[in-house]
């Protein structure tokens, strides 16, 4: 064991590595460590937090004269909002809305990013499919390149439909935002403009819209950002644009076509747009610029617009698997790569956040999000796989001081977040000690299992998932002979001391049901069973787990459970696999030990 001395010496030089002492020593896997509650709203403390979250938004909004802001947070268990705000600032454009509520439509700049991965989704397309597969007349845009070599052209073979979705394609990020048409830049640096280097088209300040000709006429005189599936990860606008191309080919259709037929309608998205709606359904700031912008080409990377209530029917959408198959949208909402901040992953298209200072148990959440920027407009849609959350804010003002930014409606985000969450992860817990807590009994097999959470007199109370306080299987103590590993175990078992310590996981968000009998009873007779998973540990506590890891260059060297699960098994069985039957509403009745062949009936809901 370390010394008193080390070990006050390597927690002081741990700084941000210590993030299991907030685990008090554990190591949950990633994702929920308890089912979602499916009635958060009902709960004391989320109706708390969301007064508190009213009061500290109306403090931020007190200060704008001319920005809106509308906010939306909701389980998709729940037919209601668990938390909604408007304001509607005394400054505003006449021609649009005169007061702001959750069907008020916004410009979602880069939040339009979602559809095109989404419809090649639906088409049935491999993300890892090459783009030239679809857009074959892509590969000569090479000939409008200083020099046929990856400084100078995009190997455009090289490019698959995933790398554009999750900016590792390498190319240029924009064609339209270039400057040289805005006249004499000299101040800035920049020489005269050479008119064979200027395009004729934008978008913006009253410019026509560039379209389809003038990105294949144009795109390839700009020179790769990086090579494909380089480290470096480079944010294109186009490349989603590109993606609707192949959509285009697919579908034989345009693409704002296909993905109005096939995912706005199928979800009810009756507000939202791919080309300017009209002006008296939406908020527009005093004087604005940006409202009528029209991106052409770029739309689908940016050009949309919508509401709260579409973009929670997307979400609810999204997360009940009713756009695509649960197994291809357990995939697509995935990490494909890491940026320079270790709190940011990128997804297709996801800005994947990770935080580890918002629940009691201090465990890593993700946040799955997509931003959006369009100068006037910002957005944020943001799903929470673990809650069966789905947050979105749309705010738009002319950006000046005083008024939102980006960075603030970041910031009004992560006061969501931190204010709202701690009290659903509450609700989970009502929910899940009724559901699942208590006393589990075989007394044929003299085993026996006691599952909790919360117990006051317990030290272990803040952990994740649920404890478990008794574990005997055929009257052998578990906790106190658990070799651990995958080992051959002894000819007697060892005597732990400290015995081991373990929590209860869900292993899946899914419940099966299963029918049993024949005839009239086919269909009659019903189970549904659910897979959790038991994580053990041997630490003496949280405090020693950190002084270890403070040893090592990277943070968490303790926590690795994705290695360890299911690595030990009796009969094809898992040592560590737990499977609950449920009645009707989701009580369980028994629990199966699968690894040790024991069926425990529940005797106490508590």
């Amino acid at each position: 064991m370390l010394s008193s001395l080390l070990t006050k010496f390597l927690l002081l030089s741990c700084v941000n590595h210590c993030a299991l002492a907030a685990l008090n020593g554990h190591c949950p896997p990633l994702g929920p460590v308890l089912p979602a509650p499916t009635q958060p709203s009902k709960h004391g403390a989320v109706s708390a937090a969301a007064t508190t979250l009213k009061g500290i938004i109306n403090k931020t909004t007190a200060a704008y004269n001319s920005s809106a802001v509308a906010i939306g947070v909701k389980s998709i268990h729940e037919s209601g909002f668990v938390f909604s705000y408007t304001y509607t600032p005394p400054d505003k454009d006449e021609i649009g809305t005169q007061a702001v509520d959750l069907d008020t439509v916004f410009r979602i700049g880069s939040v339009s990013k979602l559809f095109a991965p989404l419809a090649l989704l639906k088409l049935g397309i491999s993300l890892d499919e090459p783009i030239t597969k679809y857009v074959p007349e892509l590969r000569a845009l090479k000939s409008q390149a200083r020099e046929d070599s990856p400084v100078w052209a995009v190997e455009w073979d090289d490019v698959t439909l995933g790398s554009l979705a999750s900016h590792m394609s390498g190319i240029p990020s924009d064609l339209i935002t270039d400057m040289a048409p805005l006249g004499n830049l000299s101040a800035y640096g920049y020489p005269a403009a050479n008119s064979s280097e200027l395009l004729s088209c934008s978008g913006f300040f009253g410019t026509p819209s560039c379209n389809r000709t003038a990105f294949f006429a144009n795109f390839g005189k700009r020179p790769p950002a990086q090579v494909p599936f380089s480290a470096q990860t480079v944010y294109s606008n186009v490349a989603f644009a590109i993606l609707s191309f192949a959509v285009e080919t697919i579908a034989k259709q345009p693409f704002a076509d296909y993905v109005g037929k096939e995912i706005w309608k199928r979800t009810n998205m009756a507000r939202t747009f791919a080309t300017q709606p009209n002006a008296s359904l939406a908020f527009i700031p005093v004087d604005d610029i940006w409202w009528p912008a029209d991106l052409g080409f770029e739309g689908p990377g940016g050009g949309y617009f919508s509401t709260i209530n579409d973009l929670h029917r997307l979400g609810d959408a999204i997360l009940k698997h009713k756009l695509l198959s649960p197994v291809r949208t357990r995939k697509w909402m995935k990490p494909v790569t890491s940026t320079s901040s270790t709190g940011v992953l990128i997804g297709q298209p996801w800005e994947i956040l990770r935080a580890e200072n918002v629940t009691s148990d201090g465990r890593m959440i993700e946040l799955y999000t997509k931003r959006g920027e369009i100068i006037s407009y910002y957005s944020t849609f943001a799903l929470i796989p673990d809650y069966d959350l789905v947050i979105t804010i749309l705010v738009a003002g002319p950006g000046t001081p005083g008024e939102v930014t980006g960075a603030s409606m970041d910031l009004m985000m992560s006061q969501v977040v931190k204010t709202l969450l701690p009290a659903v992860e509450k609700a989970g817990k009502t929910e899940a000690k009724a559901a699942y807590a208590g006393i589990y009994v075989d007394q044929r097999t003299n085993s026996t299992i006691t599952l909790f959470l919360d117990d006051k007199d317990d030290d272990d109370n803040d952990g994740p998932g649920f404890s478990i306080s008794r574990y005997v299987i055929r009257g052998v103590d578990v906790p106190t002979t658990d070799p651990g590993g995958t080992t051959l175990p002894a000819s007697a078992p060892p005597a732990l001391d400290p015995p081991m310590r373990y929590r209860l996981y869900p292993a899946s968000a899914t419940t099966m049901t299963r029918t049993s009998g024949s005839g009239l009873e086919q269909g009659l007779q019903q189970r549904q069973q659910i897979s959790w998973r038991a994580v053990g540990t041997r630490s003496r506590g949280a405090d020693e787990v950190a002084a270890r890891d403070a040893q090592f260059a990277w943070p968490m060297y303790s926590c690795v459970t994705w290695a360890t699960m299911d690595r030990v098994t009796f009969g094809f069985g898992a040592r560590d696999h737990f499977v609950f039957n449920l009645e009707d509403g989701g009580r369980a009745m028994a629990v199966e030990a699968v690894g040790y062949k024991v069926r425990m009936e529940r005797m106490s809901p508590s």
